[in-house]
This record gives structure tokens, C-alpha cells and sequence, in this order.
């Protein structure tokens, strides 16, 4: 893969590419902000920073854009490259271990890192006017990063991924989380968590994949009673987990006539029930 740089030059000629797109946020950063006086915050979101960004240059990717406690992570493939989207997974998955380690060493911030991820078209260009422009990458594929990181938040997941990111990497396990109607998308957006390397991961970690692609396929076959009974046993073995319970959630509404009985795509704006299922 040919590596490239970020650069501030102006009337640069864009240069299009397939590309993937990492988009991380912290939770509660601002109220960590409210109360920390400015140059501490400085000294401590930095901190932050440098475990976060390793990954990511450990594993080919560029830093193309910091705004508050969040961040822009790029890779780009100017040609074929097998390995660009399994880069891309283990820096994910190495960036939400650092981050989680970083947040246990300072628990008293209670805050917590969400990550999205997805893979296909940029531009890399110049954008900007006057006396300021800033080399960076352009296209739905990074809206749609960000749009992924967002679902974190309603989901109570850390790392979420498009399946076309996912699609073929043996390495990893993911949950297929079924379509999302995201904020501001017209296109349906197939949705996994990436959970561990295969390898590594726990007998809990492949039961409850197992459990919910089972649940999944119920559901979308329209045997709602099967995938009912299915997801409130997930339910109850991990109350907190918010996939498990948002199809819960689905099956009751679908049920009760106000819903498809049959898999549809789930609006972003779908809210989780309060409380254990």
C-alpha cells in the first residue's frame, strides 16, 4: 500500500481512492473539560491521545483530523491491499484496549471511548478558503464512521464496524448486528460489533454471538416467538447487553402491530427501554 501524507497545500489536485475511516469519541470528555482547569485538561487529553493514536500508526493508518476528545483515523489504498481492512480491525481493537487501560488509570473521569469504522470511497484533497486550508479526507465514508460511533452510544457498544469492513476477515469476531437506518443516510448501513480476535476471544464472547445470530435469523424468517424466547434468555444472562435488547425490543413492538414481523432496518432513533428486560 502506497503510504501518503497529510498536507496543508492549497489547489492541490484530490486524489480519489478506496479508504477506511476510524472516528473515535469519549464520553462525558466535556464534563471532565467543566471542572479541570484548561492547561490540565491539555496535559491530560494529550495523554489520552498518545495511547490512542499508537495503534493507529502501529498499524499503517494517519491521524487526519483532532477535534475535542475525538479523532479521525485514515487508511488509504491507492492499490489492492488484502491486508488494509485487517489493519484496520487490530488497530480498532488495540485502540479500545489502550483506551479502556487508560481509563482505569484515571476511573475518577468516568469516561469511556466509542469507536466506528467503516471501508469504501474518499477523496484526499485540500478543503478550506481565505488563509486557511487543510489536507484531509472527503466522502460519505467518513460521515459514515461517524455516524457508526454515534450508534455506540445507543447500543452501550465500544466498536462498531460496516459489514463491508468486516466481510471475509477470519481473524476477528464480530456480531452481525443486522441494517441501521443511520442519522442523515439515505442507504441502509449493515452493522457488526467487533468484538476480539478469534483467537482471544471468550467462551461468553462466542456464546453470545452464537445465541444472537441464531435470534437474528428467527427473526428475519418471521418465527418471532423463537427469537422472543431466544433474546430474553440473552437478556437475562447480560441485562446490559443493548443489542440483545433492542431486538427484544423489536420483537414486543412487532408483536404488538408496530412493527414488520419480518427483519427490517432499525432507525437510529430507535430507543432501548429503560432498565433490564
Amino acid at each position: 500500500m502506497e503510504r501518503f501524507r497529510f498536507e496543508s497545500a492549497a489547489g492541490r489536485t484530490p486524489r480519489c481512492c478506496m479508504g477506511a475511516c476510524v472516528t473515535t469519541d469519549a464520553e462525558r470528555f466535556t464534563s471532565v473539560a467543566e471542572r479541570t482547569e484548561p492547561a490540565a485538561t491539555v496535559e491530560f487529553i494529550n495523554r489520552y491521545f498518545e495511547v490512542l493514536f499508537r495503534p493507529v500508526f502501529d498499524n499503517g493508518g494517519f491521524i487526519s483530523d483532532v477535534k475535542g476528545d475525538g479523532a479521525l483515523a485514515i487508511w488509504a489504498e491507492f492499490s489492492p491491499d488484502p491486508e488494509l481492512r485487517a489493519k484496520v480491525c487490530r488497530a480498532c481493537l488495540e485502540m479500545a484496549g489502550n483506551a479502556a487501560q487508560f481509563h482505569r488509570r484515571y476511573p475518577e473521569q468516568g469516561w469511556a471511548t466509542r469507536i466506528g469504522a467503516y471501508f469504501g470511497p474518499i477523496a484526499l484533497a485540500t478543503v478550506g478558503a481565505l488563509a486557511h486550508y487543510e489536507y484531509r479526507a472527503v466522502g460519505d465514508t467518513v460521515n459514515t464512521s461517524s455516524r457508526l460511533e454515534e450508534l455506540n452510544k445507543l447500543l452501550g457498544t465500544r466498536v462498531l464496524v460496516s459489514a463491508g469492513l468486516a466481510e471475509g476477515l477470519d481473524e476477528f469476531l464480530y456480531r452481525d448486528l443486522g441494517e441501521f437506518e443511520l442519522r442523515g443516510k439515505l442507504k441502509r448501513v449493515r452493522v457488526c460489533e467487533l468484538l476480539a480476535r478469534r483467537d482471544e476471544a471468550s467462551d461468553q464472547q462466542l456464546r453470545l454471538c452464537d445465541d444472537f445470530a441464531a435470534a437474528m435469523l428467527a427473526q428475519r424468517a418471521g418465527r418471532l416467538r423463537e427469537a422472543h424466547s431466544v433474546l430474553a434468555e440473552l437478556c437475562a444472562r447480560h441485562p446490559e447487553d443493548g443489542p440483545s435488547r433492542l431486538q427484544l425490543e423489536r420483537c414486543r413492538r412487532a408483536f404488538a402491530g408496530a412493527l414488520p414481523r419480518t427483519g427490517a432496518a432499525l432507525p437510529l432513533a430507535f430507543a432501548l427501554p429503560a432498565g433490564n428486560a
